[in-house]
């Protein structure tokens, strides 16, 4: 099962990601198998973007409480996709506006990772490499 949670408000008084963590510790001990770790959008704020400025939220909890964390908050690229997998800052990485602005993100990081992946039957003429 996952969980979704919104870790930071940026807000005085706001929660936190490490306010968070026994409650993830909390969620793990009922059954909760990832929590899908964003932030924001619960009181009004403003939120200074960058590429991945959500990702260190996902890894405060997922070290603190020893549950598997998706990473969201402006990754786009394959690069950065794998940076966050491959050095364990969480077990998933989650996409949402990404795809909106690029539903072939998929087929775009294997290329830029070189990694091959097969298309689906009815694109095959469109992706050969």
């Amino acid at each position: 099962m996952f969980v979704r949670i919104s870790a930071y408000d940026y807000t005085d008084g706001g929660m936190t990601a490490e306010a968070y963590v026994e409650m993830a510790k909390w969620m793990k001990a009922q059954g909760v198998d990832l929590i899908d770790v964003s932030s924001g959008a619960v009181v009004p704020a403003k939120i200074d973007t960058f590429p991945g400025y959500q990702v260190t939220f996902a890894e405060t909890i997922k070290a603190g409480a020893d549950i598997a964390t998706g990473a969201v908050g402006l990754i786009t690229t394959g690069i950065q996709a794998e940076e966050i997998l491959k050095n364990g800052r969480a077990d998933m990485v989650l996409l949402a506006r990404e795809l909106l602005r690029n539903p072939y993100w998929a087929y775009t990081a294997a290329k830029e990772l070189r990694v091959k992946i097969d298309p689906p039957k009815q694109y095959e003429r469109g992706w050969k490499f």
